[in-house]
């Protein structure tokens, strides 16, 4: 994929943000995967504000469709939703990017420490 110009606005708006070099590289990542899933669709917009609800949540919906790691999918999620927050999308817009998330308890460790893991949980309708 070329340089494009949402991928500019993205990287400024993570310059701003101000994170660390680890976060800023989960943040880019994150942001390239939802401008392939808009290109690919044909949703691409010409500037960071104008992407629709509805191409975020048809994203949403394929990224927990194919999720293997529920902890890197959330951070990816907040990682977008930071970029277009910065960019000025209102609160509103950024409501598809959220998924249900239920904490499963499993059996202690060997020293008898609670244990649990993440899952993803359906969408209550």
């Amino acid at each position: 994929m070329q340089e494009s110009a949402l991928k500019n606005q993205a990287m400024h708006c993570i310059d701003r943000i101000g994170c660390n070099s680890t976060m800023s590289t989960i943040m880019l990542d994150a942001w390239l995967s939802l401008e392939r899933f808009l290109a690919q669709c044909g949703k691409l917009p010409p500037r960071l504000e104008d992407i629709d609800a509805a191409a975020l949540a048809s994203f949403v919906e394929r990224q927990s469709s194919e999720c293997i790691n529920v902890e890197l999918l959330l951070m990816n999620l907040v990682g977008i939703r930071m970029i277009l927050l910065e960019s000025g999308c209102a609160i509103e817009q950024l409501a598809p990017l959220s998924v249900r998330v239920k904490r499963q308890r499993l059996a202690n460790d060997k020293n008898g420490n609670y244990r649990f893991v993440k899952t993803l949980a359906a969408a209550v309708r």
